[in-house]
């Protein structure tokens, strides 16, 4: 069994510490003693909480296996395809369901972790944009603007991140179940 390094754990109380209470209100000292660690050792592997948030920010955000993952398994079968993209984005979006609350809690007073956030978002929405144009040259998806096309499924996507991280814990919470369904809507919606 792996064990986590000391950088390891800091990152990781941080996170847990942040989102709950916000980047502001979080002290070295809690950090330090989440992480089993003394203040001194906080400082010494980071320098700052500012850093911290940053090396979150970089270690938790899209990486470029997701992007080889997405173009390793694209079949050009356009529900298949939106379904697999979909189902990627989620994982992505829960893995950093925390980031996200930290990048809401911060979004007045530090803007460029909700711009990080924001700019993974972009990624996405890049490769689905491609996709679709491929998709129109091909003749299996109708003509159009692929970024406004692509727009309309991450936008479903990101609504249902966040509709099921604010409801979660609530019977109003949106379950997993309606995703198939949902892709399959707008596949119908965009094939010739």
């Amino acid at each position: 069994m792996k064990t986590e390094n000391t950088a390891d754990k800091i990152i990781s109380s941080t996170v847990d510490l942040m989102s709950d209470k916000g980047y502001k209100a979080v002290t070295i000292k809690e950090i330090a003693a989440a992480a089993s660690v003394s203040e001194m050792t906080v400082f010494r592997t980071f320098g700052s909480k500012k850093a911290i948030l940053d090396a979150i920010i970089d270690n938790y955000l899209f990486s470029a296996p997701i992007e080889q993952i997405i173009q390793k398994n694209i079949t050009y079968e356009l529900e298949t395809d939106l379904l697999m993209i979909s189902n990627l984005y989620h994982d992505v979006l829960k893995r950093n369901k925390k980031i996200y609350l930290i990048s809401i809690m911060e979004r007045k007073t530090m803007p460029e972790i909700h711009l990080s956030v924001h700019n993974n978002a972009l990624k996405f929405l890049k490769i689905v944009t491609e996709y679709l144009h491929v998709m129109q040259q091909k003749g299996k998806v109708v003509k159009g603007n692929p970024e406004a096309q692509a727009l309309t499924i991450m936008r479903y996507n990101y609504g249902k991140f966040v509709a099921g991280t604010l409801l979660e814990g609530t019977s109003s919470a949106v379950g997993d179940d309606d995703m198939e369904e949902a892709i399959s809507i707008i596949a119908r919606g965009l094939k010739t």
